[in-house]
């Protein structure tokens, strides 16, 4: 039992006085200590001191200077605490463990947070006041217990304070009270493991100045090891313009049609927009900071390091995966058919990726079915041609015995005619040999578009095959009273190519020439061009017909067109020849073209490389 001197020294004593159960326990809490903890002698009593006055972080150090105080008998040493409410402050603690029964322990407690503080300002003053003013962040100097040791004019001017004011302050006055109660803990964390590194990575962070306004702040804190022990150094930086810039980026990215995903060179998403959101099914605050990997299948994961990797050694835009498949992967593990574009994005943190992702679901639809029916096209294209040859060759057989049979007896080598007879044999002989030519003109047709069409290149004397389709054709043009002239090259080397589709496009077009014209002339004209290093042979066919508006020369080379298609036409025809002439020029590397006037007439021209 405590004597009344015994109590007036341990209630009336200055410095707090704790007395504890060797396990902790408190069992005596003076005035004193409820003035400096701030805790009342009913809610102290029976509580483990250090979980009450010691930071999460520094109980299991007060736990062992409690050990060693027991097996010494006592103990001095400074530490770091914390009142009621979170503050810390400096303390010097004296430990002494009582014999009796049962022993108790007694603890004494001295503030020592001003003592302190001026020892830090001399120390730190004396060294680095000059070095911190000259670097060009705001710079704090804050001790274990809070109290800003030593600020620089960036960090006074960005604060609103006057020069010297803030030294001795808590640094909680800088903060919005909103953060105060969790910065207690986070900086006596820090100072359990002092270490360099950002402040509140992942975290908004903002700082009050004097006059209340908050501005967002970026701050950096390193340790110093000091003869007073380790203080540590904040470098605060204004991003108020960043983030503008970023709030303004936002604005941009949520414009976007596309789902945006912004990636760092390790993969890790930095920001996304909320098309992303919808189009894979995740939260932003899911995504921000995940490897960017959640969004793509299993089975494509192993490649995408090596693609991000490319990007990065030489960023451009891009598609990705130019010439593959991709997939993305939904929240619920569907995966859905992608189109990647890749934008290198320049920050202050350096590059980024900026990814527009669309869903591309519908148009592989698409894609799908118009596979699928040019599949179809292609069958019934194929069936076609096949019809065409076999009936080409089909019916070419009996329209050639019907103009043999014709022949021989117009020829009268099976007994004499009449001019009736002689006449209708003549109309049978006429439509056959039409029938025949359009018969003629569907099996090449079939043939090249079926591409059956065999081209054998041969050394050709263009004039000899000139001269023997004029010489054929003569007769119709001197039938119709019109003037044939043939202008040949003079001792031009042969031209290499495919005689037999050389001489179609040939007769093709001085027939033409002949048929639509009903006065005046044709001239057949072989030439020779030289443009730098490149030759070529000319054959021109020019004549007086009626011509060509401009309107019909467009359609002038389609299949099966008449550009004549009314009922009392005067030229018969299939509409193929001119189809069939430029196929066949295509065919052997050549060009033909048209130049025609309405009432003046018309010059087609066969182009061919030597």
């Amino acid at each position: 039992m405590a004597t009344d001197y015994e109590r007036l020294i341990l209630n009336e004593n200055p410095d707090a006085v704790v007395i504890t159960t060797t396990s902790g326990e408190i069992v005596h809490w003076s005035p004193a200590a409820v003035a400096m903890f701030g805790y009342s002698r009913e809610l102290a009593s029976g509580q483990r001191l250090q979980e009450l006055i010691a930071p999460a972080d520094l109980r299991e150090a007060a736990g062992q200077r409690l050990a060693a105080a027991l097996d010494t008998g006592a103990a001095t040493y400074e530490a770091v605490h914390w009142r009621q409410g979170g503050s810390l402050f400096n303390l010097d603690v004296s430990v002494r463990r009582i014999a009796g029964e049962p022993p108790v322990v007694l603890w004494a407690f001295k503030d020592v947070t001003d003592l302190k503080l001026l020892r830090d300002v001399k120390f730190v003053e004396g060294k680095y006041l000059v070095l911190l003013e000259s670097t060009p962040d705001a710079t704090l100097m804050v001790n274990p217990a809070g109290r800003i040791v030593l600020a620089n004019g960036q960090a006074e001017r960005l604060f609103g304070y006057l020069p010297g004011e803030l030294r001795g302050q808590s640094v909680d006055t800088l903060l919005p009270s909103r953060f105060g109660k969790a910065h207690v803990g986070h900086r006596a964390n820090y100072f359990a493991h002092p270490r360099t590194r950002s402040m509140g990575a992942g975290l908004e962070l903002y700082g009050l100045r004097k006059d209340g306004t908050e501005f967002p702040v970026e701050i950096s804190l390193s340790p110093l090891a000091t003869d007073e022990g380790t203080v540590v150094m904040s470098a605060v930086r204004d991003i108020s313009g960043r983030k503008k810039a970023e709030q303004k980026f936002r604005g941009l990215l949520e414009s976007a049609p596309d789902a945006m995903v912004i990636v760092d060179r390790t993969g890790v998403i930095v920001l996304v927009n909320s098309q992303a959101e919808r189009l894979f099914g995740h939260s932003k605050e899911y995504l921000l900071g995940k490897s960017v990997d959640v969004l793509v299948p299993d089975r494509l994961r192993a490649r995408h390091p090596a693609l991000r990797t490319g990007f990065f050694a030489d960023p451009r835009p891009r598609a990705m995966g130019e010439g593959q498949e991709l997939f993305g992967l939904r929240s619920d593990g569907t995966e859905f058919p992608v189109e990647i574009s890749l934008s290198p994005l320049e920050t202050e943190d350096g590059v980024l990726v900026s990814s527009a992702i669309r869903d591309i679901t519908d148009r592989r639809v698409i894609e799908r079915a118009l596979h699928e029916k040019n599949l179809e096209l292609q069958s019934a294209a194929a069936a076609k041609d096949r019809f065409l040859a076999t009936m080409s060759h089909e019916l070419r057989t009996p329209m050639n015995a019907i103009i043999g049979y014709t022949g021989t007896l117009m020829m009268r080598l099976a007994g004499p005619l009449t001019p009736d007879q002689a006449r209708q044999l003549g109309i049978i002989q006429s439509s056959a040999k039409h029938l025949l030519s359009l018969i003629n003109d569907l099996l090449d047709l079939a043939k090249i578009e079926s591409d059956k069409r065999e081209v054998m290149m041969e050394d050709v004397d263009v004039d000899a095959v000139i001269e023997e389709v004029t010489t054929s054709l003569r007769p119709l043009a001197d039938k119709k009273g019109i003037r044939f002239r043939l202008e040949k090259s003079a001792d031009l080397p042969p031209l290499r190519t495919d005689r037999r589709a050389f001489s179609q496009i040939v007769i093709n077009l001085v027939g033409n020439a002949i048929k639509f014209t009903e006065s005046g002339e044709v001239v057949v004209k072989a030439r020779r061009d030289v443009v730098g290093q490149n030759a070529s042979r000319i054959v021109s066919v020019k004549d007086t017909g009626c011509g060509i508006s401009p309107e019909n020369l467009q359609r002038l080379f389609q299949a099966f067109t008449q550009l004549d298609s009314s009922s009392t036409r005067r030229h018969e025809g299939t509409g193929l020849g001119l189809y069939l002439s430029q196929k066949l020029a295509a065919l052997i590397g050549g060009r033909l073209t048209c130049d025609s006037s309405v009432g003046v007439g018309s010059t087609f021209e066969l182009s061919l490389p030597e």
